[in-house]
């Protein structure tokens, strides 16, 4: 399973839409996600053994809604993924409606995933 069916795996039961990049619907509440870093670890013989993919899966909801039960779920669902336990940011999104929760965590991505 790659990276990216991790994340839906883990995003998929709460119902809401999802996309690597940019969202464009008009739903209210909404993922997104995308890697922030992929580099070599565990190196032997000068070859790296794994690769460590980071990424951020991005979370969307009206600004004025309490966010704290579903931030927890969302991160223990991707927690249960595989991916380390995430870093939650909170931040106001551009539009001024808008909540924008930020998870970013790390996995080991194995060869011929």
């Amino acid at each position: 399973m790659t990276v990216f069916e991790k994340i839906i795996e883990a995003i998929r039961p709460f119902g809401y839409p999802y996309t690597a990049g940019v969202y464009e619907g008009k739903e209210k509440r909404w993922f997104t996600f995308n890697f922030s870093d992929d580099y070599g670890d565990a190196y032997a013989d000068d070859t790296p053994q794994s690769v460590i993919v980071e990424v951020q899966i991005h979370f969307f909801l009206p600004y004025e809604e309490d966010f704290t039960r579903v931030k927890n779920k969302i991160r223990n669902a991707i927690f249960r993924q595989g991916f380390t336990f995430p870093e939650i940011h909170i931040l106001k999104d551009e539009n001024p409606d808008i909540r924008h929760l930020v998870f970013e965590c790390k996995i080991e991505e194995r060869e011929g995933e």
